[in-house]
């Protein structure tokens, strides 16, 4: 990969990886494991020109994701038939076409993007500085609305179960909070508490599981009730911090870290390890992807 390598996204015969450092995604065909192309979609001097790097290296503190102002493409996802990453310095979002291999749409959104979902024929966009969520319809490619009233620092986020669940991880008075979109009228319509600077988040099967501040654990809610059915101890991370995304397969929950483990559903026990360090996960039926610590990305495959 490149510099600095973004959690993986898995779309038709296709695997993405955007370098961060670089404004490029690296695009490879998932039977051969071979890069078929490195695509730009954003120029990282657009960002250091508005000064996003830190002055001092005591600016942040140790695992801070203001480390991750000068990222380009911030994140990347795919809708079912593109993938879409985000240019902060020229706050878009950008359309890949996978077979010509080039950026073809941009779409300007109001402020900067922190990840990206899909579902319901529009694209999810979490407005981490401003607290909002922009909404863009996949067919105009155009900005259809901005909900503006989520709890302070929506980040990751993921449409299923019923709804399109944003991480907000600087709710006010040290509490996190899972705020529930209803993704027919783009409003808020429940909020419940989860730890305080939380990260990944995948939902299925009428539940959403959030892992814990900084990766520490995990917790399953349940999408009705947002009643918390459990919380367990995850495998720890290790990392960039904001990049550790979790992978949703039938048997379980993939997590990132020393080992990448798979979470029981039911009981929230690893249930299986994979002896090789990671950052990040992607999962895709009995395919696990990862991004390693040495900057590569692996595939693991069950036959």
């Amino acid at each position: 990969m490149g510099q600095t390598p973004s959690p993986v996204a898995l779309g038709d015969r296709w695997a993405f990886v955007a370098n961060m450092s670089d404004g490029t995604v690296t695009q490879i065909e998932r039977a051969t494991g071979k890069v078929v192309a490195t695509i730009p979609v954003a120029d990282p001097k657009v960002l250091r020109a508005q000064d996003c790097a830190p002055d001092s290296v005591h600016a942040y503190y140790s695992g801070s994701w203001g480390w991750r102002a000068c990222d380009t493409p911030y994140a990347i996802g795919w809708d079912g038939m593109s993938l879409w990453a985000l240019d902060n310095g020229n706050k878009q979002l950008v359309r890949v076409e996978p077979t010509s291999h080039r950026a073809i749409d941009r779409v300007a959104l109001p402020g900067i993007g922190w990840s990206i979902a899909f579902g319901h024929g529009k694209a999810w966009v979490s407005g981490y500085s401003d607290h909002s969520l922009y909404v863009v319809n996949l067919q105009t490619r155009k900005l259809e609305t901005v909900v503006s009233d989520l709890d302070h620092g929506p980040a990751t986020l993921v449409d299923g179960a019923g709804a399109v669940w944003v991480v907000c991880v600087r709710g006010a008075n040290g509490i996190g909070h899972l705020d529930r979109i209803d993704p027919a009228t783009a409003r808020v319509v429940g909020r419940h508490e989860i730890e305080w600077w939380s990260t990944g988040v995948v939902a299925s099967d009428g539940a959403v599981y959030v892992r814990g501040s900084y990766g520490g654990d995990i917790s399953r809610i349940n999408a009705t009730t947002g009643v918390v059915e459990w919380t367990q101890p995850g495998p720890g991370f290790i990392g960039r911090q904001g990049i550790d995304e979790l992978g949703w397969t039938p048997t379980g929950i993939w997590l990132s870290g020393p080992t990448t483990s798979r979470i029981d559903p039911a009981s929230g026990q690893i249930a299986e390890r994979i002896m090789t360090p990671s950052s990040s996960v992607a999962t895709d039926r009995n395919e696990v992807w990862m991004i390693q610590l040495d900057g590569s990305v692996a595939e693991f495959k069950w036959r």
